[in-house]
């Protein structure tokens, strides 16, 4: 039972980032309600919907995914009141919102994390009992939900996508020279099939990192574009750094293979 315990402590103690990004949507998916709630008529459960689907680990996509969420489920939900308005609530209109949902994500270039959010929230916005008032109501507590959300995302990490890139190239960096170091020691005190495997599980563990590190990277890249406060050659920098990481992770699995392969 203790080390159950141990276990479920450590699960989140070793998970920290985790931890933080977590509470922090919970909170503000709270604190959306009670907005909601006190500025829109019966509009706290929609506005913590929507600060939910909009809030993201950083304030850069919080913006791109809470800006695509309003202007995708405004051109869906606006359309889609048409629909009801001529056709009533029904299979056109359904089949309309998500249609144009859609087309608006794709026209936007917002994602695959929009394809399913905006459409999700057009449905939220005409669902039953859909009348001019109500729909007002819900494209309101839309535009809360999404407000809060951009909002608490500056404290789900607060850090610039060029510090978050340099700390995760750091980390990478540094995880993958102990490895090394400790792979170069095991050798010269001869190696066992053991140790080799957990070599090779502990840089299997280094490239399941590589995508959330090139994600990152990209990320930067693209706020510097944009965001008088970032500089273009440094993210430029930093995604080169992130390529090399990447090789030098990649070819520790190979020596870690190979070790394990001669034992």
């Amino acid at each position: 039972m203790k080390r159950f315990f141990n276990w479920l402590i450590k699960l989140f103690t070793n998970r920290r980032n985790w931890v933080r990004q977590i509470t922090v949507a919970a909170i503000a998916s709270a604190a959306a309600w009670v907005i909601g709630d006190a500025l829109v008529y019966e509009g706290g459960v929609v506005a913590a919907i929507m600060c939910a689907l909009s809030i993201r680990i950083s304030l850069y996509k919080s913006i791109r995914e809470g800006l695509g969420l309003i202007v995708g489920t405004s051109i869906g939900a606006g359309v889609a009141l048409l629909t009801v308005y001529y056709f009533g609530f029904g299979v056109i209109a359904i089949g309309m919102t998500v249609l144009l949902c859609l087309v608006a994500v794709r026209g936007l270039r917002l994602g695959e994390v929009a394809a399913v959010n905006v459409p999700v929230t057009a449905l939220i916005v005409i669902g039953p009992g859909i009348s001019g008032s109500t729909a007002e109501h819900r494209v309101a507590s839309t535009l809360i939900g999404a407000a809060v959300g951009i909002i608490f995302s500056y404290f789900s990490h607060p850090n610039t996508p060029a510090g978050r890139t340099v700390n995760q190239i750091s980390r990478l960096g540094t995880r993958g020279a102990e490895l090394i170091s400790e792979m170069a020691e095991g050798v010269a005190a001869g190696l066992t099939q053991k140790q080799s495997g957990a070599w090779l599980a502990k840089a299997r563990l280094l490239v399941e990192e590589i995508p959330t590190l090139r994600s990152q990277a990209i990320e930067a890249k693209r706020y510097a574009r944009w965001s008088p406060l970032a500089e273009v050659d440094e993210a430029e920098s930093l995604y080169i750094q992130g390529v090399a990481i990447e090789h030098m992770v990649v070819q520790i699995r190979s020596m870690a293979r190979t070790l394990f392969d001669s034992t």
